[in-house]
């Protein structure tokens, strides 16, 4: 009997949803909705998901504008999302499930262009057993020489990086980084190939996430490698998700949307994302590893939109120097 039904389901699915396939473009790193997610989805809507792998999201949907192959976007952050929105790339949607969502301060946008699903901060990893006593601010980072390994701010970590200096230092950023130069031992193109002379013992701290610690765990280094907040502050950051403004948005793109606010979908970005759910569900036991800020310290999307070009030049022209 519960076949029976389970098989009436999945036939009205197909019906209402009419076999549709929606294009979802995302980061690389969430590969994992392919793989986890897709046939699930599909056995309970009917619809099919075909996960796209981008760097550099709003790029592509610009270059895309005038005919979107795309039809949700996951992986914006607060200054991608109002790009985005200020392009006319994306589309107003309040998914039915954004109740599920724990924290009013979770809403990135009060016209929902973009709805938030998950949430991490920053933090500095460092080697434990190189680092005997590590620091515990900006400032004695600043005082270590050769020690610091960070990312071009051209690249999402470097740039995320670059805004929570920001967020810290207000207009005093670019002396900061000033006095950080010292420190760094090089400048690397993107998080893996910083990640890559970390491990190599190339220096005992990077700019990172601090949910690497959960890496950390399941690899048994999590004696071996930690992370640490400087007392200066954390810097909190969002992902959204956002259907892409075309002429017809799928009924699939809809409901996509809304699942993306489900049970099954908030624990795998804790599990493949190694991000914190927005809703309150349980996580797995290796996130007590993960440290939290004391203090948190955030920049908005439209003061990082309409500055962010200016301070990249502004910080290579420094690192360069």
């Amino acid at each position: 009997m519960k076949k029976i039904f389970a098989f009436i389901f999945v036939l009205v699915a197909m019906t209402a949803y009419g076999n549709e396939v929606v294009t979802v473009y995302g980061p690389e790193s969430m590969k994992w909705i392919q793989r986890d997610i897709a046939s699930k989805f599909k056995e309970e809507t009917g619809v099919e998901i075909k996960f796209v792998s981008i760097n550099g999201l709003v790029p592509r949907m610009k270059l895309e504008k005038n005919n979107p192959r795309a039809d949700v976007v996951l992986g914006l952050t607060p200054s991608s999302a109002e790009m985005a929105k200020n392009e006319g790339l994306t589309a107003k949607y309040r998914p039915k499930s954004y109740k599920n969502i724990s924290k009013e301060e979770f809403i990135m946008d009060e016209e929902w262009y973009v709805t938030p699903f998950d949430y991490g901060a920053l933090a500095i990893n460092y080697d434990a057993q190189m680092l005997k006593n590590p620091p515990k601010s900006f400032e004695e980072i600043s005082k270590m020489e050769k020690q610091f390994l960070v990312e071009d701010p051209r690249s999402f970590t470097g740039q995320e990086f670059m805004l929570w200096t920001i967020a810290v230092y207000g207009d005093q950023w670019k002396e900061f980084w000033k006095n950080l130069k010292p420190s760094i031992l090089t400048v690397t193109p993107s998080w893996d190939e910083a990640f890559a002379k970390f491990t190599a013992k190339e220096a005992p701290m990077m700019a990172g996430y601090a949910s690497s610690s959960v890496y950390f765990y399941q690899d048994g280094n999590q004696n071996k490698y930690k992370s640490f907040i400087p007392e200066e502050g954390g810097y909190v950051y969002l992902e959204g998700a956002a259907l892409v403004s075309k002429k017809k948005i799928k009924k699939g793109s809809k409901k996509f949307m809304d699942y993306i606010l489900e049970k099954d979908f908030q624990e795998l970005t804790a599990k493949k994302n190694y991000m914190f759910p927005v809703t309150n569900v349980k996580l797995p036991e290796e996130y007590k590893y993960v440290p939290v800020p004391k203090k948190v310290v955030t920049i908005s999307g439209k003061d990082a939109v309409a500055n962010l070009e200016t301070w990249k030049k502004e910080l290579i022209d420094i690192l360069k120097d």
